[in-house]
């Protein structure tokens, strides 16, 4: 059986990238759209990319006047293209050879957090990301969030190197490259930016009654101001533009939304590695008396029309199969229960699910927008104890889950 296994890992380690690279090649000539609305997204943005290209400061003041809420920065960049009258194809074949480095930085992150795990174990994990449904069809068809996802996991990686490294002249240094490149991913996606409080908080902890956590501080009010200056002085809001329109703003902002979604959201990325995390439940009856008034109060307030777009799988499939929210409340609870004993006694985790929860505060709750950001964070900076889920080899199994998901995304 552990040789069957060691050659099904050799066979992997060298031959998925090639594989999976080329389905990638092959969905690019063949309009691969496995969200389904990444192409009418892209024909959209490429109307105002033109416009960028015709007039720039026009178009940037009445940003919010568009039906759009991407960050207006990867607009920018494309608009450049278009004043050259490059060709399409060669434009999208850019944006997807570029965003590969999203794999490079994540086999880097993950070999500075598990530099006891076999390379090849290593190399396939990373590989994930090229069977994510969002990656496949945002690297086809640009978009900004894949951009700040990378810029994201490049923050990290610096991060993990601050928290590895010794030394504190390099802490420092890996803490400013850190900050700055969280800067930018949020420049492209600001979704990403609400991640500052979780870098700053350990960077402060660290430099704390030090001058250089004020240089830290100062370094980021320079790289936010442009972005301050341009939604808050002059008040182009183009964030809350929502897909659906006609709604109350009650709607928008509703904080049972989120919860409920994003928990089914969470839940089912988390799926795959729970039973290979050591879990402790010994204080499971407080988490229940934790968990239970949020998920009624939450229900109570719930909202969100299965008329919107949106929703995260469960949701959707919680309609499909049975023309009611009954599916989608259960797995919902199942997975405020899994965020609740993540959190509990773990300011780590606590910290980080209260931002994923805050990660989004638009109307529609997008599968898109935890795919493939929760696989990284699970691998990075949550602190799970995983390590039986690599000693017990059960990689293949989240490969094999991760693949019918993209599957389901493909045949919908």
């Amino acid at each position: 059986m552990n040789s069957t296994y060691n050659k099904t890992i050799s066979f992997f380690d060298k031959y998925l990238l090639l594989i999976l690279y080329f389905s990638l090649i092959i969905g690019f000539f063949f309009n691969e759209n496995t969200l389904g609305g990444s192409l009418s997204d892209y024909i959209s943005q490429k109307k105002i990319s033109k416009k960028f290209s015709e007039n720039l400061f026009d178009t940037l003041l009445n940003y919010d006047k568009e039906p759009h809420r991407h960050s207006p920065l990867l607009l920018i960049i494309l608009s450049v293209f278009e004043k050259f009258n490059i060709n399409d194809v060669i434009i999208r074949l850019i944006n997807l050879h570029f965003l590969l480095l999203i794999i490079f930085f994540f086999k880097k992150c993950l070999e500075i957090k598990f530099s006891f795990i076999n390379k090849k174990i290593i190399n396939i994990i990373s590989l994930l990301i090229l069977i994510s449904p969002t990656f496949r069809s945002l690297s086809i068809w640009p978009d900004s969030r894949l951009y700040g996802i990378l810029f994201f996991i490049i923050c990290i990686f610096f991060f993990l190197k601050f928290q590895k490294n010794q030394n504190k002249k390099n802490k420092f240094k890996y803490a400013v490259f850190s900050t700055i490149f969280l800067a930018i991913s949020s420049y492209f996606s600001p979704n990403f930016c609400i991640f500052y409080f979780y870098f700053y908080f350990y960077f402060v902890k660290y430099f704390f009654n030090s001058m250089l956590i004020y240089i830290l501080l100062l370094i980021s009010i320079i790289f936010a101001f442009p972005a301050i200056y341009y939604v808050f002085i002059l008040k182009i809001y183009f964030f809350l533009t929502p897909a659906t329109y006609g709604v109350d703003k009650f709607i928008i902002f509703n904080p049972a939304n989120k919860i409920l979604l994003i928990s089914s959201i969470f839940l089912f990325h988390y799926f795959p590695i729970f039973f290979f995390v050591k879990n402790n439940f010994k204080k499971f009856k407080k988490i229940i008396f934790i968990t239970l008034p949020i998920f009624f109060a939450s229900i109570y307030y719930f909202n969100y029309s299965n008329n919107f777009t949106g929703g995260g799988i469960i949701f959707k499939a919680s309609y499909l199969i049975l023309g009611n929210n009954y599916l989608f409340y259960f797995f919902s609870l199942i997975g405020l229960l899994t965020v609740t004993h993540l959190s509990y006694k773990n300011f780590n985790n606590f910290l980080l699910i209260l931002l994923i929860l805050l990660n989004n505060p638009q109307l529609e709750v997008y599968h898109k927008y935890y795919d493939p950001m929760l696989l990284i964070l699970f691998f990075t900076l949550f602190d799970l104890n995983i390590k039986k889920f690599f000693l017990e080899k059960r990689v293949l199994i989240l490969f094999l889950f991760n693949s019918l998901f993209l599957i389901l995304n493909l045949i919908r």
